[in-house]
């Protein structure tokens, strides 16, 4: 459009700012225009492209950037606008905080933008800006309120009664807390003044990390009305210092209504009271005194919720501390070796599952919970690496904004180097299969049922999505595989339908789905969850699926307590495979410090201990059969759409199904070697890995995993939301010392199931690569492959030269067939493999 077309279009709204400052108190004319740009009013910049480096820019130019969040494809460019920008759009939208001096800078760059100046140095991008501006205005009601938070709220009040509704109101996280504090005494003005109370309130203020915010409860005509009238002027959601409008986050376990217990059948070897502490239980109040884990679990009731559950209903923490300490009762029950876990319960167990208080705003809730466990002199689980986190958010599906928990999760990831095991969630909906009847169901066959039923999926994408905060970028994310760990001593009931096969695990169908935040892998993995039974019934279009949860014919044995006695009963969903998952993680941590592993003589930090675990959880998946058929079904009607199948089979396998086996020892032919590292932005570092002498030029079938772990710094007023991203490359030299663009580490490999793109996207880089060529390449006897790990900005100027981003590598070669040699022995005594920067 040009300069001219810009100053036409956007010019009225420059000279009602210019009029005003123009005035005789410019702070009061700005602030009684309801849509006027005014000082500590949050302004919105929306653009038709995004602008690189922006953020520095505003900082230049004394503006605080507090969001910078892409809008989307559906976004309705200027009708000016279109035929420059439509091909190159990626609509971004850039909220502000500025004071009178701000805007009054604001409006010097602007005037010597419309005379045609030249941008002074560092504030170029205000040009771009101006020059793709699409609309300048004031954060409002729309924003606030999203279309998601509406319909929840909507939902809320049909729930009848005319009972009030408790939402929570984030102010705005800017790094002023005398003006955060202003806003809260505003926002606390206004919802008395409406006939509500203030319940309770937060302020979080961290190094990177603000977040302050509010429960109120409100009458439902309150809510009504800002429903309907959302702009009006003395209404709630025009609240000058108010970002977001939420109903109030109420986390949950989902109840297990099972009334069948069998006894616990055999004794089991008690845990020390002298073992460290080496995970903690974010959940309701588990029996810590029942057999199974008498000894292993140390409660902390740092929120007063013991004496709110009744010991008959501590099921679902009950259930969460067996599987971690014991695994499934019958198919295991081992102790996690010198480990205890600490409890710190943040949910009240009933008859009804457990939930959150209802007075208390859980990210606050969660935050003090982990300053308990892991912060100050008396610090509660100061060895402690993992949470386990396998609690959700009611309606909580993620939609594409990264919700404060989560934020809270990346934060003390990264902060404090501590690894959470997330839950995906259980979607309890029943599913509606379209286009069959229920006959034709009943009698088709596995693959057609799995067709039928993934296609329903796929149409209820959007009301399936992971539950909060399983959107986390530093966290792992762990979905549900129907899969039980012992036999079922009887076979399913007539009518039954079991999707899974024995031998060919499948994501349990209640399993909530990624894609994640930025359209990073999620789930990370799956992982046994108890085999899921369904039942079909006829619906008006199809057929409709039903979970079965009461069933105790299968799924995982895990301590209850029934009628004053130590029980044991079957439970499934991810909570399950989350638990399983944080028990393998321990049990890998054992096996890499333990007299012949590989740390065994090197003290390790608590970071260095979640990074190494969570580089190997992923290390140890891998697609099942059931993954791969699902990936040639995507892949088949259009070739051309390979990188979308591969999406589609992560949203429900991730990286694939956890070994529990490979995350504690090498696999059967072959090894696995790890490492640790420390990078900053564009410095890599080469690890020196040992190839096994015997076999260079053996025609024998292998494959590698190299896996990278780290936890980014985030800038949550970046669109780029990630900091830093690493990845593995070749070095450059074959074995030959010659160049190379041989990804497979010049070991005649090449790239198999995940797309190069995808696995770029999270905070776990993992390839796998399987042999292109049968024969090896001859090689020298005391040949290295140099590995070569790099950081780079992911955020377009938001990671700091001085960031040190820790990590962990881990690589695991494999033979097809069993040979003469043993190549784990050949690489005994470099399992932990050296490293050196580059430069």
């Amino acid at each position: 459009m040009g300069r001219q077309g810009q100053s036409a279009r956007l010019g009225e709204a420059f000279e009602r700012l210019d009029a005003a400052f123009r005035g005789e108190n410019a702070e009061v004319l700005l602030r009684q225009d309801p849509s006027g740009i005014a000082p500590e009013r949050a302004l919105v910049f929306e653009t038709v492209v995004s602008i690189t480096r922006f953020q520095n820019a505003a900082a230049n130019a004394g503006f605080e950037l507090l969001i910078e969040d892409p809008l989307g494809d559906d976004y309705d460019i200027p009708e000016e606008m279109v035929d420059d920008y439509v091909d190159a759009a990626s609509p971004t939208l850039y909220a502000t905080m500025p004071s009178t001096s701000d805007l009054q800078r604001l409006l010097s760059l602007w005037r010597s933008y419309q005379a045609q100046e030249d941008a002074e140095r560092g504030l170029a991008p205000w040009w771009t800006l101006f020059s793709m501006l699409s609309d300048i205005r004031v954060w409002g009601p729309q924003d606030r309120l999203t279309p998601e938070v509406r319909a929840e709220l909507a939902y809320r009040l049909n729930q009848g009664d005319d009972q009030p509704l408790r939402l929570e109101l984030e102010i705005w996280p800017t790094a002023n807390a005398t003006l955060r504090r202003r806003w809260l005494r505003d926002s606390r003005a206004k919802i008395e003044a409406l006939g509500g109370r203030i319940l309770a309130s937060s302020e979080i203020d961290e190094t990177d990390f603000v977040y302050q915010a509010v429960l109120a409860e409100m009458p439902a005509d309150a809510v009504r009305e800002m429903l309907a009238n959302p702009m009006a002027p003395e209404g709630v959601a025009n609240l000058d210092g108010l970002q977001f409008i939420l109903p109030q986050m109420v986390a949950q376990s989902l109840p297990d209504d099972s009334d069948a217990a069998q006894p616990l059948e055999d004794a089991l070897e008690s845990f020390s009271e002298d073992a460290p502490i080496r995970a903690v239980l974010l959940d309701g109040t588990p029996i810590a005194g029942h057999p199974a884990l008498n000894n292993g679990v140390v409660i902390e009731d740092v929120h007063d919720l013991v004496r709110l559950s009744q010991v008959e209903h501590r099921r679902h923490a009950t259930a969460m501390a067996s599987l971690i300490l014991r695994g499934d009762l019958q198919a295991d029950g081992d102790p996690v070796p010198d480990a205890r876990l600490l409890s710190i319960p943040i949910l009240i167990d009933d008859a009804h599952g457990a939930s959150s208080p209802n007075d208390r705003l859980f990210v606050d809730l969660v935050h003090v919970a982990l300053a308990r466990a892991f912060l100050g002199e008396d610090a509660l689980a100061p060895e402690a690496h993992l949470v386990n986190f396998s609690v959700g958010i009611r309606q909580g599906h993620f939609a594409g904004r990264i919700g404060s928990l989560a934020r809270l999760l990346d934060w003390w990831s990264e902060r404090h180097g501590i690894l959470f095991m997330v839950a995906a969630g259980n979607v309890s909906d029943d599913l509606n299969v379209a286009g069959t009847t229920f006959t034709a169901f009943d009698d088709a066959d596995q693959t057609e049922r799995r067709r039928l039923v993934e296609s329903a999926q796929k149409e209820s994408r959007q009301f399936r999505t992971l539950m909060a905060p399983g959107e986390a970028m530093n966290v792992l994310t762990v979905g549900a595989s129907s899969q039980d760990l012992s036999a079922p001593r009887i076979g399913p009931p007539t009518g039954s339908i079991i999707l899974n096969d024995a031998d060919d695990p499948y994501p349990a169908v209640s399993s909530a789905i990624g894609l994640g935040a930025f359209r990073s892998i999620k789930p990370d993995f799956i992982a046994p969850a108890g085999e899921h039974e369904l039942r079909a019934s006829s619906s008006a279009d199809g057929v409709r699926l039903r979970v079965v949860d009461r069933t105790q014919r299968s799924g995982l044995n895990v301590a209850t307590v029934q009628r004053g006695a130590a029980n044991t009963y079957k439970t499934r969903g991810t909570s399950c495979a989350n638990a399983l998952s944080s028990r393998s993680a321990l049990f890998s941590l054992a096996a890499l410090t333990d007299a012949d592993g590989p740390f065994a003589e090197q003290p390790l930090s608590p970071r260095d201990k979640a990074l190494l675990t969570k580089a190997l959880c992923v290390n140890a998946s891998s697609w099942p059969t059931a993954a791969v058929e699902k990936f040639t079904a995507e892949f088949a009607p259009n070739p051309r759409r390979h990188a979308q199948a591969r999406e589609e089979v992560c949203r429900y396998y991730g990286h694939g199904l956890l070994n529990d086996q490979r995350m504690r020892e090498a696999p059967a032919q072959g090894a696995t070697l790890v490492g640790l590292g420390t990078l900053r932005k564009d410095r890599a570092a080469i690890f020196d890995v040992p190839l096994p002498p015997s076999l260079s030029g053996e025609r024998i079938g292998r494959s590698m995993v190299v896996t990278v772990a780290w936890f980014t710094p985030i800038r949550v007023t970046r669109a780029r939301y990630r900091l830093a991203a690493l990845d593995a490359v070749p070095h450059g030299y074959d074995l030959f010392g010659e160049f190379t663009e041989d990804d497979g580490w010049a070991l005649a490999m090449k790239s198999g199931q995940l797309d190069a793109n995808l696995i770029k996207r999270g905070t776990v880089w993992s390839r796998r690569l399987t042999h292109s060529n049968p024969i090896v390449p001859n090689f020298t006897t005391d040949l290295r492959l140099p590995v070569r790990v790099q950081c780079r900005d992911s955020s377009g100027g938001g990671l700091s030269p001085d960031d040190d981003i820790r990590f962990a590598l881990a690589i695991s070669m494999e033979l097809e067939a069993e040979t003469n040699y043993d190549i784990r022995e050949e690489l005994e005594t470099a399992l932990r493999v050296g490293v050196r920067q580059e430069g």
